[in-house]
């Protein structure tokens, strides 16, 4: 977007310029890009809690309703915590690839 000069005008002491204009020898600054090296964003970590916590979860208390309704006391258990750790494990390999 290219700003034209245009006039200034005071209002209670600070300089207010029409929506588009730019007072006399004044620039836009320039648009950067938005530098992904620097790792997580906030909500990248959010959604990274949120995946890790149902992948380990989930597989978990389906495990503990296999064990109620089969009456397999320790076994759905132990399934249920090998699956969510595997799957834990590989979802975050997979959001991590692009940063290794």
């Amino acid at each position: 977007m290219l700003a034209r000069p245009c006039e200034v005008r005071l209002e209670f002491g600070l300089a207010v310029t029409p929506s588009g204009c730019l007072p006399n020898g004044a620039s836009l600054p320039a648009v950067m890009p938005a530098d992904r090296t620097g790792g997580f964003s906030g909500t990248e970590l959010i959604g990274l809690g949120l995946f890790l916590a149902a992948a380990f979860v989930i597989p978990l208390v389906a495990g503990l309703v296999i064990d109620q309704v089969a009456h397999t006391t320790p076994v759905g258990l132990l399934v249920g915590l090998v699956v969510g750790i595997a799957a834990a494990g590989f979802g975050l390999r997979a959001q991590m690839r692009r940063y290794l």
